[in-house]
């Protein structure tokens, strides 16, 4: 079976299992924590993803990580997942989970990456802008700054990408230059 199988499986029976509970929110918090461990912390990424490591020693290490931390609902579907050898694609079912959680919440993750940081009124006015162009019910805006954009942004959201940067329009001019027609070919 495909990773991306695995995951969204996985992450569909977390999601469902947590709205028929009544806690979505919660059973969130706790998916994100599990994000931020895999994200930060490469040692723990490593372990889940070695098959090497015990699973026994796996589960412990989990359990140390997160006991009382996380709620009960997340921490047996965590013991499931190990126990059936799925805790390698810890990190691939978290990405679907959000990406499911989203969904269900109708949430659009943007991200725009300027020269500069941006202002928290800039921040709203692209938010309620994307709201009525676009069409976006909630908008969860990450920002990121690249200062060799020189100025503008690029805004990526839904398979989207709006580049309004410096540097983009200077690459467009330059390869325009490099493929002149009117200039001769020797």
């Amino acid at each position: 079976m495909s990773v991306s199988r695995i995951a969204t499986r996985y992450a569909k029976s977390l999601l469902d299992l947590a709205i028929e509970q009544g806690l979505l929110e919660e059973v969130f918090a706790d998916i994100r924590q599990l994000n931020i461990a895999t994200d930060e912390s490469r040692e723990f990424y490593l372990m889940l993803k070695s098959p090497i490591v015990n699973t026994d020693d796996k589960h412990s290490v989990i359990e140390a990580i997160f006991a009382n931390k996380i709620h009960a609902i997340t921490e047996n579907w965590l013991s499931i997942m190990v126990r059936k050898k799925r805790e390698s694609y810890l990190p691939e079912i978290i990405d679907a989970f959000i990406v499911q959680y989203n969904q269900k919440k109708q949430i659009t993750p943007v991200t725009i990456t300027t020269a500069k940081p941006i202002s928290i009124a800039l921040r709203n006015e692209i938010i309620e802008r994307l709201k009525i162009q676009a069409n976006l019910v909630h908008i969860e805006l990450t920002e990121k700054v690249d200062e060799s954009l020189i100025g503008g942004y690029i805004l990526r959201f839904d398979n989207k990408l709006i580049d309004t940067s410096i540097s983009r329009g200077l690459a467009i001019l330059k390869d325009e230059f490099d493929n002149n027609d009117y200039i001769r070919k020797f």
